[in-house]
């Protein structure tokens, strides 16, 4: 009997254990918004003002450089900034031709043209004579020695200015005469 009664009473004080731990439970809970940042390039040219200028769409460089003869260069600029709440790099990451040339007085202008990019600090110092950099074959793309990246903080906060410099060597071939070339100058921003 006592045996039975003391079982009994586990069971009830059991339950109630139980019971009385549900009862005494509580949370408290905490939310954020999490927004992801963003990162986006914007340039401007002397032709065209501050926008976003994909391959579809390019600025336009005013280089000036119709009517080109051997030992003539021109010179035109270009400024980046970003225009997302991240900062980041850039720099130039290739040199293409729109259209590719296909003639041969096209294909003669190509390959005997050279380019120079060079930061500067404001577009009044991207003259032809601007020195600095290295003079390539047009469509060499720069390495990071040659050009290395430049640094951009988010909001637009600075701007970074480029003074594209195109040469027509006195060397050049006569059969580049009448040939038309549309670079391409392919800058890209990385966020980091």
């Amino acid at each position: 009997m006592r045996i039975r009664a003391v079982l009994a009473g586990g069971l009830v004080l059991g339950i109630g254990m139980a019971a009385t731990l549900a009862a005494w439970t509580d949370e408290e809970n905490a939310a954020s918004t999490v927004q992801a940042g963003t990162f986006s390039l914007v340039s401007q040219t002397r032709d065209d003002a501050f926008a976003s200028h994909g391959s579809g769409n390019a600025a336009r460089l005013g280089l000036d450089a119709t009517g080109l003869y051997p030992g003539v260069s021109k010179a035109g600029w270009i400024q980046i900034k970003t225009s997302g709440t991240l900062g980041g790099t850039v720099t130039l990451s290739g040199i293409t031709l729109a259209p590719p040339a296909t003639a041969a007085a096209d294909q003669a202008l190509r390959d005997a043209l050279t380019a120079r990019v060079v930061p500067v600090a404001q577009t009044t110092d991207c003259t032809p004579t601007t020195t600095g950099g290295t003079a390539l074959p047009l469509l060499t793309v720069p390495t990071s020695a040659q050009l290395p990246p430049a640094t951009l903080t988010g909001g637009g906060a600075n701007t970074v200015t480029y003074c594209v410099i195109l040469t027509l060597p006195s060397t050049a071939p006569t059969t580049a005469q009448g040939g038309t070339v549309t670079p391409m100058w392919t800058f890209t921003g990385t966020t980091g």
